[in-house]
């Protein structure tokens, strides 16, 4: 006769899989905003990414100006001054202060997993002449149309390889 049967699950099973898949999801998605924030956010300051993203163009980057008009202009005195003419960026102090970043992963419901990366340093993006269509906050945060892949990418890797490896055991006895 019979008494007890044990019956050990292992891994990522239908009962413990939301807890699996939501504790896997948080960590690559922290995973992806890392890689975010190494590889592509100083691209944000580079002239090519500036045209890709459709950034507005600053005054002095119009053609037909005079060698004066254009030196008296935002870019003209940039270049003078500071040798660059690279959008998001004057003196490069804000592109310093945005190496440091707050990652924050959610999970809060089954549709709306995301990562946030909050940039404290990227504060003066906030400020605008009254005068300007130029929102520097938001070019700040557009992405081009190759980068949700890219994340992605980064995202579905991690999570593989988290759930691959996922050891959780579940004993029931019957």
């Amino acid at each position: 006769m019979i008494r007890t049967i044990t019956v050990r699950e292992r891994g990522a099973v239908p009962r413990r899989m939301r807890a699996a898949y939501n504790k896997a999801a948080k960590a690559s998605w922290v995973e992806a905003g890392k890689w975010w924030h190494a590889n592509r956010r100083d691209l944000r300051f580079s002239v090519a990414h500036g045209r890709k993203a459709g950034y507005l163009p600053r005054k002095g980057e119009e053609t037909g100006l005079s060698r004066a008009e254009f030196f008296r202009s935002y870019t003209g005195r940039k270049l003078r001054r500071w040798g660059h003419r690279r959008p998001l960026e004057f003196s490069g102090e804000t592109r310093r202060m945005v190496r440091s970043v707050s990652i924050t992963a959610s999970t809060q419901s089954r549709t709306n997993y995301h990562v946030r990366l909050a940039y404290a340093g990227a504060r003066k993006f906030n400020f605008r002449n009254p005068h300007s269509q130029i929102r520097m906050a938001d070019e700040f945060r557009r992405l081009t149309p190759e980068e949700p892949a890219m994340v992605g990418s980064v995202y579905d890797a991690g999570l593989n390889k988290r759930i691959d490896a996922d050891k959780t055991e579940n004993t029931v006895r019957a």
